[in-house]
């Protein structure tokens, strides 16, 4: 008798066979955007457009202003300073329970983490949507900024 043993996600449980299943449904269903989509983890839930400001080291900090929308490697505590002001936020590294991430959902920003290679994706002033519901961000070609709860 041959048995199979199932790989999950350390952070959400999730089989990795599910969470394949899952990534294949939602590229499918975003064909049809005009923009390219990445898929990470959703970690706090909404959705909301904007212009992206990357952060590569703490004094990008500084670049955020009301409306932006953060594009970070990691969500590094630092960034509770300014989430405040933005209003989403999207990690290549980090978890749900990562601090800025909890700080997201107390100010009710979405948030999305782990999306490999976001910060060489993504550029300043670019027109992002963040669906941290369902895990994923695109690039727009244009849109109108506004936060959707």
């Amino acid at each position: 008798m041959k048995t199979e043993s199932a790989q999950y996600d350390q952070h959400s449980r999730e089989s990795t066979q599910d969470m394949e299943e899952r990534e294949e449904k939602a590229n499918n269903l975003v064909k049809h955007l005009d923009g390219e989509a990445r898929y990470g983890r959703a970690a706090s839930s909404g959705v909301a457009m904007g212009r992206a400001v990357v952060i590569t080291n703490d004094e990008d900090i500084l670049k955020v202003k009301d409306g932006s929308v953060i594009i970070s490697k990691t969500a590094s505590p630092k960034l509770a300073m300014v989430l405040e002001k933005a209003i989403a936020i999207a990690t290549e590294n980090g978890g749900q329970a990562a601090n800025s991430m909890v700080f997201a959902r107390i100010y009710g920003i979405p948030a999305v983490v782990g999306i490999s290679g976001l910060t060489g994706i993504i550029k300043d002033g670019d027109f992002v949507r963040v669906d941290g519901t369902n895990g994923n961000i695109e690039i727009r070609k244009s849109m109108t900024l506004h936060r959707v709860k």
